[in-house]
């Protein structure tokens, strides 16, 4: 049956711990909530552990009582560079009077095992020596804590790590839940264009374009999404934007075909419409002696494919005091993030223009298709 389970494993990659992972938790957990309890049982443990070494090496054992006071007293600076020393110099940079009670500590305790030793056994101290051995002793012993009680705070960080990630999807939760809902807000919206129809078939369709952009903008990001429908967004949006302005609108765009290859390509949700948003935010789109222009083109050269997509506008008035260029920063993240160095976005500004290129390759094989 092992050498059952052991192929098991090896051929299906089968997962040889627990996958609940209960003792390391159980242990973990009881260590957080009894720390003072857990340091004395690895302090019984190491002098277990020198007991059996000793044995096994046929090495005398000291007398009881200095067994004892070592236990006792090192026990003690134990707890005390645990719970006090190594969290005030770390945490609150306090180490002065931390360095003088550790000092005291060791020095009292040196005093009271040299005196046992004195009165208990019959051999010839160095004191050089005897304090020599005792300082690397010590160093031994509040580095093997130390490592302990560094354990003991990644197991604290990762605890306030959870409750932290249990707040933050309560508070999107319940954020979420005090939002309108968006299926409302949709029908809603149909319902009405319906009704304009009977009294303006012009209206009642750009209404039905301005529900295909707000539908748009509720889809889940992590929802497949292509280069197609954004592309499709960008036309909806702008044509909303033709019926709010009317002839004041100074704005030429070019956009490829949607064919099945801009179906197939792959292209997060937002991102050509973040750009083309900050026209009409920070842009003068009603200069006819210089209009806005967005060129969105997909070509292909040496079987790879290639989206460039161009904007061009003169700066509005209030340009300089509320753009901040979050929204160029937030597609530079989020394409780098899908696709790598695979993609370049050049600015260029000056006191009257602004221009825009964003260049993506999607190479030449499948890994950019609509599945991401």
């Amino acid at each position: 049956m092992m050498v059952k389970s052991i192929l098991r494993q090896f051929l299906n990659q089968e997962k040889a711990i627990n996958s609940r992972n209960v003792a390391i938790e159980g242990i973990l957990k009881w260590m957080k909530d009894h720390p003072v309890s857990f340091l004395w049982l690895i302090w019984i443990l190491t002098l277990c552990l020198d007991f059996l070494i000793r044995f096994l090496g046929s090495t005398p054992f000291a007398p009881w009582k200095i067994i004892l006071w070592n236990f006792i007293g090192w026990g003690l600076i134990n707890q005390f560079w645990f719970f006090v020393f190594l969290p005030n110099v770390l945490f609150k940079k306090k180490w002065k009077l931390e360095s003088l009670i550790l000092i005291a500590a060791f020095l009292c305790y040196s005093l009271i095992k040299l005196s046992l030793i004195v009165s208990l056994t019959h051999y010839d101290i160095v004191y050089t020596s005897f304090l020599s051995n005792e300082l690397v002793r010590s160093f031994q012993f509040l580095l093997n804590t130390s490592a302990i009680w560094g354990f003991y705070i990644l197991t604290m960080s990762l605890e306030e790590y959870k409750k932290m990630e249990i707040d933050l999807i309560r508070l999107q939760v319940e954020h979420q839940s005090l939002q309108l809902s968006p299926h409302f807000v949709l029908n809603m919206i149909s319902q009405f264009s319906a009704s304009l129809l009977s009294i303006s078939r012009p209206l009642f369709h750009s209404m039905n374009l301005f529900t295909e952009v707000l539908s748009y903008s509720y889809k889940n990001p992590r929802q497949e999404n292509s280069l197609a429908q954004e592309i499709h967004a960008l036309e909806n949006y702008l044509a909303c934007q033709r019926y709010r302005f009317g002839e004041k609108l100074q704005f030429n765009a070019v956009f490829p075909t949607v064919n099945s290859n801009s179906r197939e390509l792959f292209l997060p949700k937002w991102t050509l419409m973040t750009l083309l948003e900050n026209v009409f935010k920070h842009g003068d789109c009603f200069d006819i002696s210089c209009p806005c222009i967005l060129h969105c083109v997909l070509s292909e050269k040496n079987d790879e494919v290639f989206l460039s997509f161009v904007i061009s506008n003169p700066l509005g008035s209030d340009h300089s005091k509320n753009s901040s260029q979050f929204g160029i920063d937030a597609v530079r993240r989020i394409l780098s993030f899908y696709f790598s160095d695979q993609f370049q976005i050049f600015v260029q500004k000056s006191n009257t223009e602004f221009n825009i290129l964003l260049s993506i390759c999607y190479g030449k094989n499948s890994e950019n298709r609509i599945t991401g």
